[in-house]
Formats: C-alpha cells, structure tokens, sequence
C-alpha cells in the first residue's frame, strides 16, 4: 500500500514537471533557472528515473551489461552477447541520461536542477541529499562512456566534455559537501515521501555516501593510490550500512498500469528472449549455492536447472524454435515480483568493498570477516536462511572458504554473485580488477574480434548536434570504440 502511495504521488510529480518544461523548446538547451517552485518532484523523478525504469534496464542492463556479465543470454544471435557494438542502444542510453529527447525524464538533467531549486530555496538538508545522489548518477554515467559533459551540463547548449580524472576529483568533493550539508542546524525539512528510496532519512543518506566514497576510493586505487587513500582513511570508520535495511533500492509499483511504475525485471521478461547464463548458473551448481533456486526457474522441458551459453555462434542457434529454448532457465522469483525490487547499492556490496580496502591492507578492518559478511548479506537478501545452516556450509566449502592467496578474486567472485541483475556494477568490477575470470566466447564478430568491451560508445545525436567538444574528447581517450580504455582501467 506504501508502494502505491508513493507512485500515485510521483504521477503527480511528473506531471506537474512536465507541464513546468512545456515551454522549452528542446530539453538540451541551456538550464540556468528553476523549472519547479520547490525541489521534491525534481528529485522524486530523479531517484525513480535514476534507479532505471524498464526501457533504460532493458537497453543498460538487459541487452548490454547483464550480457556482458554472464548473467543472462539473448535467445537466437546478438551482437552484445559477442561484445559486438549496438550504437543504437548506446545512443539510447546517453540520450535518456541527459534528456537529448523531449520526451524522456532525464535523471542527469533533474538531479541538477533539483540542487538549483535547493539552493533558492535554501534548504541544506535537501541539497546536501541532492548532491549525493547526482554524484552517483555521473559516476555511473563516466564509467560507461569515460569523458562527458559534466561541469558544463545543463548550463550550455553545447557542453565540453570533462576528463573523467576531473570529474572523479569534484565526485568525492560533491560528496563530502552534501554530507557536511545533512549536518546543517536549523529546522530544514527533508523530502520524506518524495524520497522514494530512504523516505528522507538523514541517517541511511549519510551511510549511502560513506560506502559511495568507498566505492569510488577503490575504483581508482590503481591511477590515484594517494587520493584513494586519502578519501578510504576520511570513511575508514564509516557509519556504514549495517543490514539489509539501509540497502539503495528502489521498490517498484505492484499495482500501477504504467510500466514505468512496475518492477522493470518483471516488465522486460515479458519478452521471453533471455534466459540465465551457463555461466552463472553452472557456479551456482557446481557450488551447491542456495540461491540456484531464487535466480533461476526450472526449465519447462525438463524440470532441470540449465544455462544458456554466452558468445555461441550465431550460425548454431536456433532462433525461431522456442521449444529449443524451453530447455533452458529463466529468471527467478526474487527478481521477477510484482513487488519487486532493483538496487543501486546493497549491503553485500558495501561489505565487499570493506572487505577488499581490507586485503589491499588500507584498513585495519579483518578481511575474511567480511568477505564472509558479504555472502551472508547477499543470501539473506534473497530470502536465503540459515536455519539448516546452509549458509555457513557455503562459506566453508573448499573453493568458496577465504583464502588470502588468492583474496581478491574470492572478494570479487562473490561480489559478482550477489550483483546478479545489475550488470553494469559487475562489468565495471571486471574492468578494474579482471575478475571474474570468463572463457573466451565461441564466436568472435568483426568489430571488437572477441575483446572484452571497456566502454560504450558515443551517442549519435551528441555526434551531430555538439560535434567538436565530442572529438576533443575522443582525441584524448584515442577512439571512440569500445575497447578503448577510460582513465581508472589500467587493469
């Protein structure tokens, strides 16, 4: 019921934003002025929109990421499953981020504005929240793409594009500058309902930003090991997420007849063309892991929990018998509820990422403890208990039991388990660290000859309408291509 109180009041939101920005004639040109009165239907938009609703999941996630990643396979022949380019839908996805069509709620463009009217309206509290989240949403968006417009963005109708160094730089400024906002004094209001993922709690948006930091700490810990240091020794003693209750989730709408309100899994499995990778569901097997049977059905055909192989040649697969593809396992229950719900960032994650600032000796926190913490958090996520102790059992198998020899892989491995779904965050991992260690695909296309991707490739539109601040870019990153490194990969 809160669920469907909260969305009957973002459809509100977004209608009253919408008839806000009737007037501009196109949604890329300069933004230097508020589009609302007050700050709480721009963010509402911006944390829902933010958090993927099903065609920005379908095109980052579904089609790209999770394919990348070995969580799921498209049924028949697909480029991305061959590391192959779709400008197509990396045009979609920078289009949709930034608002490049009218038509679409761009999360990047209402996060900004959001701090805009804050700072109007004098609210540190919302602000601070603010600032957190948008730097959230431009980390994600400059570990796909690398160099983007960042400072200029929504302030020029043709933004240059900033190095990703820089824009790493300001992140952890911006972060640090929210949260010392969240501690201002006075009788400031938050945006309770209107925040769709901590109600406006202060506590659990100062926990979001300490385990961010940490994120970003790690992430450059190979280009910048002194800044990391530095931003992992100022968090080091957190306030960290706790449980499963502080996890960064966005509960979707199990009532609503708009599909930008419903669980975006549940909405794109309605196209029946993916099923759940080989690969994810053999280490499942191959590990008795209790959560085969949350992240996978049984195949129709035979009742068995079987995989469908990455990277297959396309001239061997079957595209049109769905018989064929009956054999095969799809999603699971815990990702295809009514009610169900998508990440950003979870208490699993946090504990890997403490866990490997651990083993790269940057605390003094104890890394078996929560590598072990992490499988826990991830399984309990999933409605996995240990009431059999089948969780401990896990932990101390042979090949799963921490081992320092080989830590980091370990941390990693298991990290990837417990992203199931979110591919995006699991594929940036593998860039950085190289784990988890996949097989070279069977079939290699013509463009990237098999080579992991490291990135997505530019928009179109952003090619024709703002084509020399572009090409600076490309002529500091080497190509546009997808194999072309952004600055933190150095692995």
């Amino acid at each position: 019921m809160y669920s469907s109180v909260k969305y009957i009041l973002l459809s509100a939101l977004i209608i009253t934003c919408i008839s806000c920005t009737k007037d501009f004639d196109d949604i890329n040109s300069p933004k230097t002025g508020a589009i609302t009165t007050e700050p709480d239907g721009l963010f509402t938009v911006a944390v829902q929109r933010g958090s993927m609703t099903w065609y920005m999941y379908d095109r980052l996630q579904r089609y790209t990421a999770n394919q990348y990643m070995q969580y799921n396979t498209l049924t028949g022949s697909g480029s991305l499953d061959h590391y192959e380019p779709s400008y197509g839908i990396f045009s979609d996805i920078w289009d949709r981020s930034y608002g490049d069509q009218s038509w679409e709620l761009a999360p990047l463009f209402y996060i900004s504005h959001t701090i805009d009217v804050c700072i109007e309206r004098q609210n540190p509290i919302k602000e601070g929240i603010a600032r957190i989240w948008k730097s959230y949403l431009f980390q994600r968006m400059t570990d796909l793409y690398g160099d983007i417009p960042y400072a200029e963005a929504f302030v020029k109708p043709l933004p240059k594009f900033d190095t990703q160094e820089s824009i790493y730089i300001d992140l952890i400024d911006q972060i640090n500058i929210g949260k010392n906002l969240l501690l201002s004094e006075g009788n400031y209001e938050s945006y309770g309902s209107a925040d769709l993922i901590y109600n406006g709690s202060i506590e659990k948006w100062e926990k979001f930003a300490n385990v961010l930091l940490l994120r970003i700490a790690l992430r450059i810990s190979s280009v910048a090991p002194t800044l990391s240091k530095e931003v992992i020794d100022s968090v080091k003693n957190g306030p960290f997420f706790n449980s499963n209750d502080d996890n960064n989730k966005m509960q979707w709408d199990e009532t609503s007849s708009n599909i930008y309100f419903r669980n975006p899994i549940l909405v794109t499995e309605v196209f029946n063309n993916t099923r759940v990778s080989e690969r994810m569901i053999n280490f499942l097997k191959n590990h008795s892991d209790p959560r085969l049977i949350h992240y996978a059905k049984p195949a129709e055909l035979d009742g068995e929990y079987r995989g469908l192989k990455n990277g297959m040649d396309p001239n061997n697969q079957t595209v049109y018998d769905l018989d064929y593809y009956d054999r095969f396992s799809r999603l699971g229950e815990v990702f295809v509820k009514d009610d169900g719900v998508t990440y950003n960032l979870h208490f699993a994650e946090s504990c890997f990422l403490r866990a490997e600032a651990a083993y790269r000796g940057l605390t003094d926190e104890n890394t078996e403890e929560l590598y072990n913490l992490g499988i826990r958090a991830a399984m309990e996520m999933y409605g996995v208990s240990d009431d059999s102790n089948q969780i401990e059992d896990y932990i101390n198998q042979a090949e799963i039991k921490y081992n320092s020899t080989n830590g980091l892989e370990q941390i990693i491995t298991q990290k990837w388990v417990a992203l199931c779904m979110n591919g995006i965050e699991a594929w940036f991992e593998k860039r950085r660290t190289g784990f988890p260690i996949f097989e070279q695909l069977e079939y290699s296309g013509p463009i990237n000859n098999g080579e992991f991707p490291r990135r997505l490739t530019y928009s179109a539109s952003e090619r024709r309408l703002n084509p020399q601040n572009l090409q600076e870019a490309v002529d500091r990153m080497g190509k546009d291509e997808q194999t072309t490194r952004v600055w933190w990969d150095n692995n």
